[in-house]
């Protein structure tokens, strides 16, 4: 699959609306007692960027921006500045000696539940791998999320692995037609344009 490593221009980032989304089928019967059934196992983001553009300069530079992605072809990063960085994130909560990897994710917990997504893709250079809370030597794969290291020790209890990073949602545009307005302010340009979060980037 197609993927760029570069992320949407930051200024147009901060104006988006939307945000993670799942999917649940309901069924209703006729009693009014209902039966939900998840259809998805994760979320799945969607936003608008069209808030973003309030100038000449972003109408360019979303423009070109389309452009180089060929429109739904080729995805790119997306910061999500409502959600970026974790502090103290569980990697691998037991594991046994001789772990040497692990992915990284992002744990959301409340009431006694808790819901982890796969972050594929951090921030370069904004990963600390720690070991029963001192900093370890680590390497991380910034188009993966992927997490390397060395042999863990054995024992009981088993070492508990954290991270800090940073990180970027994978998208892409979700349309293949740039609709611009022929109007005086460049903000209003661009009535809508949506990007959907890619859940499988290999």
């Amino acid at each position: 699959m197609s993927f760029d490593e570069v992320r949407l221009p930051t200024k147009i980032e901060f104006g988006a609306r939307g945000g993670p989304r799942f999917r649940t089928e309901v069924v209703v019967l006729g009693s009014g007692h209902e039966q939900r059934n998840a259809q998805w196992s994760a979320t799945r983001a969607r936003w608008d960027v069209a808030p973003g553009i309030q100038s000449a300069a972003d109408l360019d530079a979303i423009m070109a921006f389309w452009y180089a992605r060929q429109g739904r072809l080729r995805g790119f990063r997306f910061k999500d500045h409502t959600d970026f960085s974790v502090t103290g994130q569980v990697l691998i909560a037991a594991v046994a000696g001789g772990e040497t990897g692990g992915q990284l994710v992002r744990s959301y917990s409340s009431g006694g539940r808790t819901f982890s997504r796969s972050v594929t893709k951090p921030v370069a250079g904004s990963a600390q791998l720690y070991l029963d809370g001192a900093p370890m030597a680590s390497s991380v794969d910034t188009a993966t999320g992927l997490v390397s290291f060395a042999a863990l020790p054995g024992g009981s209890p088993a070492p508990v692995l954290t991270t800090d990073f940073a990180f970027d949602v994978p998208v892409r545009f979700d349309t293949d037609s740039l609709e611009i307005r022929q109007v005086t302010h460049a903000r209003d340009a661009i009535e809508t344009l949506p990007i959907v979060e890619i859940r499988d980037i290999a």
